[in-house]
């Protein structure tokens, strides 16, 4: 993955289009879009506290948190079978938990393993769903593969946001 060298003017520049773009967004809608999509509301309303930081950056002031909430929600957007496996394996994690005795000691273990393969299955529909070529086997090598470029895909939302806000 090749790092983008933002000159100052790019970076305020793309920088000044993002903050028009969640400006733009109301946090009410934010908060409906994530309750409409399956998000429990007391997860929903705690993500209302980072829809409202904000930082002073190049003398104006940034609203960082809708930027990182938007930047989430085009990923999902782009990857929403991805999201719903990680969604799935969470549950599963956490319905184990509830297992007298057991379940405080399986839970994190079922978890992992959980999120792992739905967040795998979930990418490789992602990826029938784009038309891309699709490894099917279950080997260790097709797996790591997977999860690779799931990590590459989120790392690279994570690069945009941080090379957006901080390239100043």
């Amino acid at each position: 993955m090749n790092a983008q060298v933002l000159t100052p003017t790019k970076a305020d520049f793309k920088l000044t289009l993002l903050d028009a773009e969640a400006e733009s967004v109301l946090s009410s809608d934010l908060y409906l879009w994530l309750c409409e999509n399956g998000l429990p509301s007391e997860v929903a309303i705690r993500l209302k506290d980072l829809i409202n930081v904000t930082a002073k950056v190049a003398d104006r002031v940034i609203n960082i948190g809708k930027i990182v909430l938007i930047k989430i929600i085009e990923f999902i957007k782009a990857h929403p079978n991805l999201a719903i496996g990680i969604a799935v394996g969470a549950a599963i994690g956490a319905l184990v938990s509830m297992i007298p005795f057991l379940g405080v000691y399986l839970a994190p273990i079922v978890t992992a393993i959980a999120v792992t393969i739905g967040a795998i299955a979930g990418h490789r529909l992602d990826k029938i769903e784009q038309g891309k070529v699709v490894n099917t086997t279950d080997g260790l090598i097709a797996i790591g593969q997977d999860v690779i470029e799931i990590a590459k895909a989120f790392f690279k939302l994570l690069i945009d946001i941080f090379n957006t806000i901080f390239e100043q």
